[in-house]
């Protein structure tokens, strides 16, 4: 009796009968079957010479298939019917012929060995050796021919002698107009060996991996497992080639399943699969289906009229290397139905036999298939990354078992792959465990899923260049520069090449090549070693040191020498008015255009470095505005004041934008009962203790928790959150309550991100939203933070169109830091109308930008919103501070300098969990703006003395802290090392006050609404030595703090 399978093939086909499932038939026995019981289904389509196409049906083909075998059994013939010796085929043949050939070995009774003439001589000679094989059908191309020889030569001399024997021709198989059929075949076992592959050896001599019987069935159902039935449909594999697994695994499948293939003619020599060949013959064919490497499908995609064509494929596959991200998005963008291939030659395909389209989730994650018993092991120093294990089943057997999980083999594929962050079942290829390269940063580069890139390049030129003449290579990294910004944008950051880490090889050095046609890894790099040594020796930090200042410093010279240094790291070139930032800049290549302008202006001598902000690629952010900075520097007159009328006009202008078109609060639905919170930026500090708070409330029935997701981390929602749990010191118990729910999302985007029918779940039940999420950083400028202020928007139209009576409650987390300006003794808790008062942080800037459009939505729509304004925020209960804030980056930048600042001024600083407390309790005030600070201040002086014994470093002057900081940022690694530096501007803001005005703020925090509104703020205690011992443990804990 057969296994049920989900997916059964070919049982509505007229033409094709499927063959035993059970193992009662070998695959060469299914080969009879077909001739007798599916004779005119179609095997093969091909376009012949003159366009017509041409079909040869499964009769025809397994007499070709016979004649092979008769032919094979005539050149191999044994002694004794029990021997089964392996027969190797290094050919350059068309698909048909070789196809036909390995079935032929099969049907013989012998053992296929088919072998990529892409090996060198040695290591032919090494698989031929390492597997018995004496006899070896060679096409006749005379590169072939040579290679083959020089194997059996080196062979022979160490006593082994191989018969180099001519391949069958397509007419020698197909010609015959009276076959004859071979005996039946002989008994032989499920388990014993049929087909030999080897891997490509790109790091070592290729390995042998052995195909039994059994694993060329259970290849066979894989479709069985999937969600297509593949009798009827025609898979264009014209750039397949046979000695690969793709290409032998095409016996199986068409076996088993009647799927029909389409190839490239069959002529000799063989058509070469160019791009253009392999689309043009699946269209004639009629194909539904197209396999191909990822290089042909990236050319594919930048012909408009293929990628049109590319939508009529049911499924387009690839495999065999990474598709480039941008390319996966055009083509999902438009309609293409995408899906990654994904396996081993040990275990066959292991991914869902084509879905229907890619996951909605993202085209680069796949599912894997149900035929597999996966096991994914949490790598120790990688969060997030997974090597999977790949256990041995009653269903599927891996050619190669190296371990045992749970008392059962299986192979360790050290492949590292990445779980989508929201749906477990998704999985996405992160490298290779055994590539891993350990940078001396102590970052890892995990260079399989880069291609032929790594963090240094070796770079052959197919028109060899002499690596010794400078200005030769400096050309030739020009002219390849396109190709390694499309590396860079597979690579992680830390991993992103620059010019200056391009090695060009040598002509006159030849190296090996492995079956795949790369570099044998490990040998290359020892023919290079002292080159790479001597590469990344000349390499200065993070600069690019061939970028030369203009001659000229006028404003078009400068303009010209901006847009020279970011096209040389940026991926996308901004026009002259873009944020570089909006346009994917990242902190580290903000680094790289600092740095080498830095470089290039401090080797002219015409600029005054100590006049330039440390942070002015953040202060200037684009190419216009960096310009015009250096521009005024080179003249003498210094850096420009800071306009405060214009980024106040470019504020109101934000606020304008955001504030248009309010949709109508209409209500279609009664008072809700249950209260239910929307909850932004809970994997922080102040929102992980919020919705702690707010599960232990028992009016509360849901809290949906809503984060963007991170491009720093691979962790899933759930596991960020547990994280920021652990670190605060808050209970994880609390992530089990059925009242919380995560979601990642994206405010900016419309829907805040969210699937349909999650969006219009929350939009049915929210009753109150707090909006806590915002990028807390004191370098980027306003227009980088925009896409913050749209989401806030994008939330007050959430709000606007709830079906409630009322819309919910909006509680919006802004900051005291909107007063950074004021002239006043104490700030009100009230609307700030003007925006000079928060001018001069991109950050206040934003929140003030916000704050306006909740107060405009107030007077023109139902919206009821609270504005709450914390001060600074210290420490949670055991101590914990985010290390990026600037408290935490001063006691290190001192630990660096060797002394403390002494702070005047006092410090109202609340608690972190308490000031959660205070903003879950003002969810329901009724005023509209508030302030946390902290009733009970202390002097700021026993805040500096306390750490000064904590940390055993005497207190300085803050002018001389400052001076000496300054000093530090000349350095150009200091921004890498001294986190302080980053924050330069933001400590030279600050000024000697007053014993009753608070450090960083001129104007004091009225909390009066506030406390009347939560009176046990009252009895929070003061701040304290022993809260500052706690601050400095924590940090020292997670390592931050020596």
């Amino acid at each position: 009796m057969q296994t049920q399978f989900p997916t059964p093939q070919g049982l509505l086909s007229s033409t094709f009968e499927q063959p035993p499932l059970d193992g009662s038939l070998l695959l060469p026995e299914i080969f009879d079957h077909h001739a007798q019981r599916s004779p005119n289904h179609p095997l093969f389509h091909y376009v012949d010479a003159d366009g017509v196409v041409g079909t040869i049906v499964w009769l025809q083909a397994v007499q070709g298939f016979h004649n092979a075998a008769h032919i094979i059994r005539r050149y191999v013939n044994v002694e004794s019917p029990e021997r089964r010796p392996v027969v190797g085929v290094v050919a350059s043949s068309d698909q048909i012929t070789y196809f036909s050939v390995i079935a032929g070995i099969l049907r013989a009774g012998y053992q296929a060995f088919p072998v990529s003439p892409r090996n060198s001589d040695v290591g032919i000679s090494h698989l031929l050796q390492s597997t018995d094989c004496t006899h070896v059908f060679v096409s006749p191309d005379s590169a072939t021919q040579k290679l083959v020889a020089a194997a059996a030569a080196k062979l022979s001399g160490l006593g082994k002698e191989i018969n180099i024997l001519p391949i069958p021709t397509f007419e020698d198989l197909f010609a015959s107009d009276s076959p004859e059929f071979m005996p039946p075949m002989r008994k032989i076992g499920l388990d014993a060996p049929a087909v030999i592959l080897h891997s490509s050896g790109s790091t070592a001599f290729p390995k042998t991996i052995t195909f039994t019987y059994r694993i060329l069935m259970e290849s066979g159902l894989i479709p069985y497992y999937g969600r297509i039935d593949l009798c009827g449909h025609v898979l264009s594999a014209h750039a397949v080639p046979m000695f690969h697994l793709m290409g032998v695994i095409q016996l199986p499948w068409t076996t088993f399943c009647g799927l029909t293939i389409s190839v490239l003619p069959p002529t000799s020599p063989p058509i070469v699969p160019t791009p253009d060949r392999v689309f043009d013959g699946a269209i004639a064919t009629k194909s539904s289906l197209l396999f191909c490497v990822p290089a042909f499908l990236e050319s594919w995609a930048r012909e408009p009229h293929r990628l049109a064509a590319l939508k009529s494929f049911r499924t387009v596959i690839f495999g065999g290397g990474p598709l480039q991200p941008a390319v996966g998005d055009m083509l999902v963008q438009h309609g293409v139905h995408i899906a990654h291939v994904y396996g081993l030659t040990e275990t066959s395909n292991l991914t869902w036999f084509l879905p229907e389209s890619a996951p909605k989730e993202g085209w680069d994650y796949f599912y894997l298939s149900p035929h597999t018993d996966p096991v994914f092991v949490p790598l120790e120093d990688i969060p997030g990354v997974y090597h999977l294990v790949i256990k041995k089943s009653p269903i599927h057997t891996p050619a190669m078992l190296d371990t045992v999980v749970d008392g059962v083999p299986g192979l360790n594929t050290n492949d590292l792959f990445v779980q989508h962050p929201t749906n477990p079942n998704l999985w996405k290829v992160y490298g290779r465990h055994d590539d891993q390269i350990m940078h001396s940063t102590g970052e890892k580069t995990n260079p399989g899923p880069l291609g032929k890139f790594h963090a240094g390049v070796l770079v052959f030129p197919a028109e060899p260049i002499d690596p010794a003449d400078a200005q030769q290579v400096i050309e030739f990294r020009r002219q390849i520069w396109s190709t390694v910004e499309e590396a860079n944008q597979l690579a992680p950051t830390h991993s992103r090449l620059f010019k200056e880490m391009i090695l060009v090889a040598d002509p006159s050095r030849p190296i090996e090549l492995t079956a795949k046609g790369t570099p044998r890894r490990q040998a290359v790099l020892n023919i290079y070693q002292d080159e790479i040594r001597d590469m990344y020796g000349a390499v200065e930090e993070s600069s690019q040191t061939h970028l030369t200042a203009p001659e000229e410093y006028d404003f078009p010279a400068t303009l010209q020498f901006m847009r020279h240094v970011v096209s040389e790291v940026m991926l996308e070139m901004p026009g002259d008015d873009d944020d570089i930032f909006q346009h994917g800049c990242d902190s580290l290549q903000a680094t790289w255009i600092r740095n080498s302008i830095f470089h290039a202006f401090r080797k002219s001598q015409r600029v005054d470095m100590k006049t330039i902000p440390s942070n002015f690629v953040y202060s200037y952010p684009t190419l216009r505005l960096l310009a015009d900075l250096f521009t005024q520097l080179a003249s003498g007159s210094g850096s420009k004041p800071e306009n405060v009328s214009l980024r106040a006009d470019a504020m109101q202008a934000m606020a304008h934008k955001y504030t248009q078109g309010f949709p109508a609060h209409r209500a279609s639905a009664e008072k809700p009962e249950d209260e239910v919170l929307l909850v932004t930026g809970t994997t922080g500090a102040l929102g992980s203790h919020l919705i702690a708070h707010l599960l232990d409330l028992p009016e509360v029935s849901m809290v949906y928790a809503l984060n963007r997701p991170s491009s720093k981390s691979t962790k899933s929602i759930q596991e960020r959150q547990r994280s920021s749990f652990v670190a605060n010191g808050i209970d994880v118990h609390l992530l089990e309550s059925p009242k919380l729910k995560l979601f990642e999302a994206n405010l900016s985007l419309p829907r805040l991100g969210l699937s349909n029918e999650d969006h219009g779940s929350l939009r049915a039940t929210v009753t109150s939203i707090v909006h806590n999420a915002w990028q807390v950083n004191f370098n980027i400028s306003l227009s980088t933070l925009e896409p913050l202020v749209a989401g806030t928007r994008h939330l007050v139209d959430f709000a606007l169109s709830s079906p409630h009576p009322l819309p919910p409650r909006f509680i919006f987390i802004s900051t005291a830091g909107i007063f950074r300006n004021s002239t006043g003794t104490v700030a009100p808790e009230e609307h700030v109308a003007g925006p000079k008062i928060a001018v001069g942080l991109g950050y206040t800037e934003s929140k003030w930008v916000a704050e306006e459009i909740l107060e405009t939505a107030a007077q023109r729509t139902a919206l009821s919103p609270v504005v709450i304004r914390p001060g600074q925020l210290s420490g949670a209960a055991n101590g914990a501070w985010n290390a990026s804030d600037w408290f935490p980056a001063l006691l290190k930048s001192s630990q660096l300098l060797g002394h403390l600042p002494a702070l005047s001024g006092r410090a109202s600083w609340f608690p972190i969990h308490h000031a959660a407390r205070v903003v879950a309790h003002l969810r329901t005030s009724s005023d509209h703006y508030l302030h946390i600070t902290h009733p009970q201040p202390i002097p700021t002086s026993d805040i500096t003395s306390a750490l000064s014994h904590a940390l055993g470093l005497p207190l300085v002057p803050y002018a001389e802290w400052l001076e000496s900081l300054e000093a530090a940022s000349l350095q150009e690694s200091a921004a890498a090392s001294n986190p302080g530096v980053r924050l330069l501007d933001f400590f030279r803001a600050y000024r000697e006050v007053g014993p009753k005005q608070d450090m960083f703020s001129p104007a004091g925090l009225a909390n009066e609404r506030a406390t009347r509104a939560a009176g046990w703020m009252l009895d929070v205690a003061p701040l304290a030595a022993s809260d500052v011992d706690a601050w400095v443990s924590h940090l020292r804990q997670v390592r931050y703090l020596d």
